[in-house]
């Protein structure tokens, strides 16, 4: 590594320093303000993938971000299953609706035979619906 790589490695590490400490200061701001609590999913990935922004290593970085791309996923599938859940609760009985809802929100983790299957199910439901 020369100089000039040296440097530019250095100048990566203080600028990804600086958009941490950015962002952690902006969700203490957010913290404050509201009586929600934040997002503790959605601010590591944030911080993720301002890491992998700025990381020297590309096959590292560009594993990184898969890797946060599936945290993301499964974070959304995560909070979706809860709201739907929630919705459940609430009426106190599950409708086939909810059952349709529930399948379309595991869809994107589960494993490509499993999803074939809630493919068939929901166009029979389609089907079945029209």
């Amino acid at each position: 590594m020369n100089k000039y790589e040296k440097l530019e490695t250095i100048t990566n590490g203080i600028n990804a320093a600086n958009k941490l400490r950015t962002l952690q200061s902006s969700a203490l701001n957010q913290r404050a303000d509201t009586s929600n609590n934040i997002d503790q999913v959605g601010l590591l990935s944030e911080m993720l993938s301002i890491i992998a922004q700025y990381s020297p290593n590309t096959d590292r970085n560009n594993l990184l971000n898969e890797n946060l791309n599936k945290t993301r996923m499964y974070s959304e599938v995560y909070k979706g299953l809860k709201h739907g859940i929630s919705d459940i609760k609430s009426n106190n009985r599950v409708g086939k609706d909810d059952i349709i809802k529930t399948l379309h929100i595991l869809q994107p983790v589960v494993d490509t035979r499993r999803q074939t299957l809630i493919e068939k199910i929901l166009k029979i439901q389609e089907i079945l619906d029209s």
